[in-house]
């Protein structure tokens, strides 16, 4: 069956937005036009491949046909590569769920690895450590970094490292808000920044340090620039990797609340197993695994790397 790829870009959207209102306002069309470009591929394919709601959710279908897209997509590419391939070399793109602080950090080095030695355009979705397996799940997502270490049926799983975060404020915010010292009450009363509702850190951090927990009073701040340009303004105490502090913290930018408390948040590389007739000719995937385990071992806590299959 030949499929209209821009049909499955639409479609693709549709998942990840979640509704056609906004899928239509990203793509700058209309939303009849994604319906009837949905509705299309749909009769085309034979079967439903969105749930319609208030929140669009894919089906059963929409998954194996994602997963078929990406299989055709890779298997060109790396015919492509070969030298007795076609003349015009196609770069494959790849979409992988990441969350923030790993693209602050060490995952760029991934994106420049992938694209040199694979010739491969990564499609990053950003979303938090605890929620990218969804993407997978949906089909959104090839592969993503996460902290669950439950393989999805399906998947292939690898133990990255930890990152390290420590609880750091600038100076006058201190003085503003814990000028009585860093108490699990002063602290938690104390304006926090957080990315999202999602952000489960500065809560754990909590417990960490105080051996308690807190109501915090949040602003959310959904961007890492953002999210650190905030915390050196004095707007709130935050979160942050250890591995992008330590110029600040010298500095004096930024000072540790409490220094030798710390949360540490394991990481996982989760990608969809090869196991059909078409993934298993193609080493693009595997190749991606491997500068992902390459450049985690340098960059993260370490921890002793093994890989589990479902």
């Amino acid at each position: 069956m030949h499929f209209d790829y821009d049909s499955l870009a639409v479609l693709s959207t549709v998942v990840r937005t979640g509704s056609f209102e906004t899928a239509a306002k990203s793509l700058n069309v209309t939303q009849s036009a994604i319906s009837q470009r949905i509705k299309q591929l749909e009769q085309k394919v034979g079967s439903i491949l969105i749930i319609r709601g208030r929140h669009c959710m894919p089906t059963g279908d929409y998954l194996l046909l994602c997963q078929h897209v990406e299989q055709v997509t890779l298997l060109r590419h790396e015919m492509s590569e070969r030298p007795s391939g076609p003349a015009d070399a196609s770069r494959a793109n790849v979409p992988v769920a990441v969350n923030s602080d790993s693209l602050a950090t060490w995952f760029p080095k991934v994106m420049g690895r992938a694209a040199d030695e694979l010739n491969l355009r990564l499609d990053i979705i950003p979303d938090d450590q605890e929620f990218t397996e969804d993407r997978l799940r949906s089909g959104e997502a090839s592969a993503v970094i996460t902290s669950s270490d439950i393989p999805i049926p399906g998947c292939k799983i690898y133990m990255l490292g930890e990152m390290e975060y420590v609880a750091v404020a600038s100076t006058a915010c201190a003085n503003k808000f814990l000028a009585g010292g860093a108490t699990l009450a002063n602290v938690a009363a104390a304006p926090s920044i957080r990315f999202d509702r999602k952000d489960s850190p500065p809560q754990r951090w909590l417990e960490v340090a105080f051996d308690g927990s807190g109501v915090l009073s949040s602003h959310y701040i959904p961007s890492y620039e953002g999210h650190l340009l905030c915390c050196r303004l004095g707007i709130g105490w935050a979160m942050m990797p250890d591995e992008a502090l330590a110029d600040l913290v010298e500095s004096g930018d930024l000072i540790t609340l409490v220094p030798d408390r710390r949360v540490h948040v394991p990481l996982f590389w989760q990608t969809r197993s090869q196991s059909s007739r078409i993934m298993q000719s193609s080493r693009i995937m595997q190749g991606l695994s491997e500068i992902v385990l390459q450049v985690a071992a340098e960059s993260l806590t370490c921890m002793e790397l093994a890989t589990e299959e479902s």
